[in-house]
């Protein structure tokens, strides 16, 4: 974010980061090991918090959503009572899956495992009953629940931590956290819209090519007209070494921000009349704001609508993105506003960046060098692969 930008953010990357000097990125076999990849479940994924949905997409009673992370296939349901509830998607029987569908409504406040139909109670994971005709005089039932997995709803996003002892605290959940956020009380928006691709790519090469913009004008031309100073292949001011020169020209293509006219991240550049109030009052909004929280999400803060962008590692060779876009319940409700404006604007640029990642997956299986390249104006791939090594 540009430097007239950050009185948006309380906390973000501090000038350390700014690269006087090339860097060698991690090795290459980091993006296809099999072990280097298990050892970043084990360390990562079951002990980080991770995003899995807004709490709109359990908006009845009974709906249940399901995720996969590698191995670990985890179930989120809202029980008759409307609390939210998330267990491992595990019968205690024999281990099979309890709901094999990514998404719907149970038929009741009962878990049914589609083996056997052992049967547990949606609100808190007992077991309810076996298919036995007797249960012997050994059986416990109270040792055969469900297990638990960790979950936190923050300002209407849902986070789980497969780690039970994990506690939940914001401001070190997000790499670049910004207080903008709750004011906007994310938990009245609703979801409009989910678009989900699976990309062959391993997981920190999505991150990697979220981080910088050396990509941009070639890869997002559109996207590049919207926000000229990605045109330059920057995303701060202070990428460029002149930048202290430039620092009172208000040429969007120096500071940041979006070009004159531009209202949001769409087709068209329209918001269509919907605009954020508190947003469009704050006298530094360059139109978007962005936060991060590795492993597992960023998101898009824009005028008229959010946008989510999950990631989940499938295996050491794919990654799965699942995009939600938000909006204000009276914006949904709007027969003149057209969601696709938004929609289909970051489907473009997701696709783009789902295509060069693919390409640089297949890339680093051939064994010519160990690591590649850091430029100066990938500081923020450097600090990605910092916070990486401090969790293995």
């Amino acid at each position: 974010m540009a430097i007239k930008f950050l009185s948006l953010y309380d906390h973000i990357m501090d000038d350390g980061y700014i690269l006087k000097k090339t860097e060698k990125s991690l090795p290459l076999k980091w993006y296809y090991d099999q072990q280097q990849f298990d050892h970043e479940i084990s360390k990562i994924w079951t002990d980080e918090w991770f995003y899995v949905i807004h709490e709109s997409a359990l908006a009845d009673p009974l709906s249940f959503v399901t995720v996969e992370v590698s191995k670990y296939n985890i179930l989120l349901l809202k029980d008759r009572d409307g609390n939210i509830n998330s267990y491992f998607n595990t019968c205690s029987h024999r281990g099979s899956i309890l709901q094999k569908d990514s998404s719907g409504r149970l038929k009741s406040n009962l878990l049914v495992c589609p083996y056997h139909q052992w049967s547990y109670n949606a609100s808190n994971g007992d077991l309810v009953r076996t298919t036995s005709i007797n249960d012997p005089k050994d059986f416990n039932k109270e040792s055969k629940c469900l297990t638990k997995v960790n979950l936190k709803i923050w300002n209407g996003l849902i986070f789980i931590n497969l780690n039970n002892k994990a506690e939940w605290d914001a401001e070190s959940v997000f790499v670049d956290y910004s207080s903008a956020f709750l004011k906007l009380n994310v938990g009245d928006y609703k979801l409009g819209h989910t678009w989900k691709k699976n990309i062959q790519c391993n997981w920190k090469i999505f991150w990697e090519n979220y981080s910088e913009c050396l990509h941009c004008p070639n890869l997002h031309p559109e996207l590049s007209d919207l926000v000229p100073i990605y045109g330059r292949r920057l995303v701060d001011i202070k990428d460029d070494p002149d930048w202290e020169r430039l620092i009172d020209n208000p040429d969007p293509k120096f500071q940041g921000g979006m070009r004159e006219g531009v209202q949001t991240w769409s087709m068209d550049g329209s918001a269509q009349g919907h605009k954020d109030q508190y947003l469009e009052s704050m006298n530094d909004f360059p139109g978007y704001i962005y936060m991060t929280s590795w492993p597992s999400v960023f998101i898009a803060i824009f005028t008229d609508h959010i946008r989510m962008v999950r990631v989940l590692p499938i295996s050491n060779d794919e990654t799965e993105i699942t995009a939600e876009w938000l909006f204000r319940e009276a914006t949904l409700n709007d027969p003149n506003y057209d969601k696709k404006n938004v929609i289909d604007f970051a489907v473009l640029v997701m696709k783009q960046d789902g295509e060069a990642c693919e390409l640089n997956q297949k890339g680093v299986y051939n064994p010519v060098r160990e690591a590649g390249t850091l430029m100066p104006e990938e500081y923020e791939i450097k600090r990605f692969h910092d916070w990486l090594k401090s969790k293995i």
